[in-house]
């Protein structure tokens, strides 16, 4: 009987979930890389959780998400890494609606940066699903990396709204970062 629950035993820590899911919003939990860009090296998973109005250009929410990745190894470990993480997977994620060359990611890095200051990002993309026409979204991106698990936790929060700790959304984006650990 135990051999028989062993196989349930794993596969429910597999699919152990570490993102809260607000009321209303979306949840999507899926393997990395993502279908549409196999080209990235990382394995490992991928959580996303959508608000009510992320596909409504008019909503505050609109393009407003967290996104978590949980990779095997030290991986992804410098801006150069990150930019070629989010590029791939836009760039995919466009499905060829959108040139690549044209996607533009600014990582703004401060004076002095201190431990566990997250990136702050300017990416200028596309929208492929509600406006299919160029967007700029802002990013905070916060990493660490577990040396027992041997596994890298990357939080980014997203949205078209520029980043402002007292904007409600960004507010509500800000409270992933403690089901991260951040």
């Amino acid at each position: 009987m135990l051999v028989c629950m062993i196989p349930s035993l794993v596969q429910s820590q597999d699919t152990k979930t570490v993102l809260s899911v607000p009321q209303g919003w979306r949840i999507e939990n899926t393997s990395y890389p993502p279908p549409w860009a196999k080209s990235l090296p990382w394995k490992g998973k991928i959580e996303l959780r959508f608000p009510p109005g992320f596909f409504q250009s008019t909503s505050d929410y609109f393009w407003s998400y967290p996104i978590l990745y949980q990779l095997q190894g030290d991986c992804i470990t410098s801006d150069a890494e990150l930019k070629r993480a989010l590029l791939d997977y836009d760039a995919g994620l466009y499905g060829g609606k959108y040139p690549r060359d044209k996607i533009d990611i600014t990582v703004r890095v401060p004076k002095q940066r201190q431990r566990g200051q997250p990136h702050i990002l300017t990416f200028k993309g596309f929208d492929p699903f509600a406006t299919k026409k160029p967007l700029t979204t802002y990013l905070e991106i916060q990493r660490r990396y577990d040396d027992a698990s041997d596994m890298t936790t990357i939080l980014i929060l997203r949205s078209a709204r520029p980043i402002d700790k007292k904007d409600a959304v960004w507010k509500a984006l800000y409270r992933f970062r403690k089901d991260a650990g951040f």
